[in-house]
């Protein structure tokens, strides 16, 4: 996961918290959201992703979750996690571009099709 978060704040301009919150709250999203089996493959493959995920929903353990649909709702959690609109882009951008080194374009492809909206953002 260092190498996501420390890739995420140079490209976007943040800090590493920031960063980190914003890849917890992605991965807490695709958890939720994507193919259980695509996720699980990019979680494997990220390291320090499942602590990552573990953490991130025990702290949310409760909470309403993502407002919105689709996209929109990641869109809501970023943006609750302190990014602007164009970090959000950047943040799914370069995040969706680690992913497909990880992992392939194949499983990469599968989460994004399967959250309506996604593509628009990336």
């Amino acid at each position: 996961m260092d190498e996501l978060v420390a890739r995420l704040s140079s490209a976007a301009g943040i800090d590493a918290a920031k960063a980190t919150a914003a890849v917890k709250a992605i991965l807490v999203f695709l958890d939720r959201e994507a193919p259980a089996d695509a996720v699980g493959e990019l979680v494997n493959a990220l390291p320090g992703a499942d602590a990552a995920l573990a953490e991130a929903k025990a702290q949310q353990d409760g909470e309403a979750g993502f407002g919105g649909f689709g996209a929109m709702a990641a869109y809501h959690a970023l943006t609750a996690v302190g990014l602007s609109g164009s970090e959000v882009q950047v943040v799914t951008k370069e995040l969706l571009a680690h992913a497909r080194e990880l992992v392939g374009e194949e499983t990469v492809g599968r989460i994004v099709g399967s959250i309506p909206g996604l593509e628009a953002f990336i």
